[in-house]
């Protein structure tokens, strides 16, 4: 299983064709719209042929399908800057198997939108490197640029930016 699995790997072969899209939680501490030093999550979505990145949602709430729902949204539609010229509606829509991406509310989207729902196998999360990589990417050369960067074990930290400072500078 191991040596196929290693020889027939999966890669879009135009763009769009399928999405991936994950969750991770940032190492920066931002202010939340109370005051209080929080971090976010970002959640994002991936074309897999390009690598570029359709749409995305930085805020403070864990994990869920609405997240997921906000950055298809932001995915599909036109961008104001001219730079960022992906969107589309992907042909497959590529995640792991966590509850937030299984809801009703994804399915839902998934007929609405006429796109295939591809989960990862039960503890299987194989070909989701590209995601991995980009998050990592956002820590290595991102995050690490930002006031407020505070990764485990980093010491203390005080939060500078607003979340509308952190997309801004995101974007």
């Amino acid at each position: 299983e191991q040596a196929f699995e290693l020889l027939h790997r999966h890669e879009a072969e135009a763009p769009n064709e399928v999405w991936q899209a994950d969750h991770a939680q940032l190492d920066i501490l931002i202010f939340d719209s109370n005051g209080r030093a929080m971090k976010p999550w970002l959640t994002a979505a991936l074309d897999d042929f390009s690598r570029a990145v359709p749409g995305y949602y930085l805020g403070f709430e864990p994990p869920c399908s609405m997240r997921i729902a906000m950055t298809l949204r932001q995915s599909i539609w036109r961008k104001e800057e001219s730079a960022w010229s992906i969107c589309g509606i992907p042909d497959k829509f590529y995640s792991d198997r966590g509850t937030d991406f299984m809801s009703k509310h994804i399915d839902q989207v998934s007929i609405d939108l006429k796109f295939e729902l591809l989960n990862t196998l039960p503890q299987k999360p194989r070909g989701k490197g590209k995601m991995e990589r980009f998050f990592e990417t956002v820590a290595q050369l991102f995050l690490t640029d930002q006031p407020g960067y505070a990764p485990k074990g980093y010491g203390k930290v005080d939060a500078v930016l607003k979340l509308q400072e952190l997309d801004e500078r995101f974007r």
